[in-house]
């Protein structure tokens, strides 16, 4: 049964925890009810402090998600330092459900502080500190999704799993990686996108994400990467399999992979 008590996103947010940390399915509906943006905002800054975030995963961004989710806008998870790896790393075990998806990421040389109104991308472009290729990892116990609601998703920090980050590349990339096919092999499974997916491009996906969080009063620190949403159907990985995603584009060939190792 739905909690009838005052809303008390400290609660939810250990409850989350524990679902994660044991591993259990959480059924959100039954134990607390249904959940706003707002709420669901809440909750995720219980679980990562935003401003000391070491990576934002980005939702919404392409049409896929906007139709599941019923959403317009951009949403976004924080993620902590030990979810962040480097291109080979394997994943962390006890990930609930993974899936893996290709991103491109951005990262700036400047923080964002909270603000009305949309930043120009033309004011972004100017602070990009560097971009990459990415594997994005959500994982998340609740149960539902996406008929639970995207403030259920946003609760538990938009499904944070962990981010694989490439190498770093010059700003002057982002152009020629915003052109790029993309395919993403999990074992015998495979999906194929494109970075033409994003509906407003990697930059205008920061630039509603940062709208957004001009409304949350979420900053950003310097450097820290977003990963601008899925550029091809994201795959479910299990143990002991392999995630590869190559990004092609004129002139620029580029792979990314990572491994869920098997537990014991």
């Amino acid at each position: 049964m739905a909690s009838s008590g005052p809303f008390d996103p400290q609660l939810i947010a250990q409850a989350l925890g524990a679902a994660r940390a044991g591993r259990q399915p959480f059924d959100p509906l039954a134990r607390f009810g249904p959940l706003g943006l707002e709420a669901g905002y809440a909750i995720a800054a219980r679980n990562c402090d935003p401003a000391s975030a070491a990576a934002f995963k980005l939702g919404g961004t392409t049409q896929a998600t906007r139709t599941a989710f019923s959403v317009s806008r951009a949403y976004a998870g924080p993620l902590r330092a030990d979810q962040q790896l480097h291109a080979g790393q394997a994943l962390p075990p006890g990930l609930v459900n993974p899936v893996v998806e290709p991103e491109i990421l951005l990262a700036f040389t400047t923080p964002f502080a909270p603000q009305s109104g949309r930043r120009s991308e033309d004011e972004l472009r100017a602070a990009l500190s560097w971009v990459a290729i990415g594997l994005e990892v959500p994982a998340t116990p609740i149960m539902g999704l996406p008929k639970t609601g995207v403030g259920w998703l946003l609760a538990d920090c938009c499904a944070a799993g962990a981010l694989v980050i490439g190498e770093r590349l010059p700003p002057d990339q982002l152009d020629r990686l915003s052109q790029a096919r993309v395919s993403l092999q999990v074992g015998d499974q495979s999906s194929d996108g494109a970075a033409t997916r994003l509906l407003d491009g990697a930059l205008g996906a920061v630039a509603d994400i940062l709208s957004v969080f001009g409304d949350t009063g979420w900053t950003v620190a310097a450097a820290v990467p977003f990963a601008t949403g899925g550029l091809a159907p994201a795959l479910p990985i299990a143990n002991g399999q392999t995630a590869r995603a190559e990004f092609r584009a004129p002139g620029i060939e580029l792979s990314i992979s990572t491994s869920l190792c098997e537990e014991g």
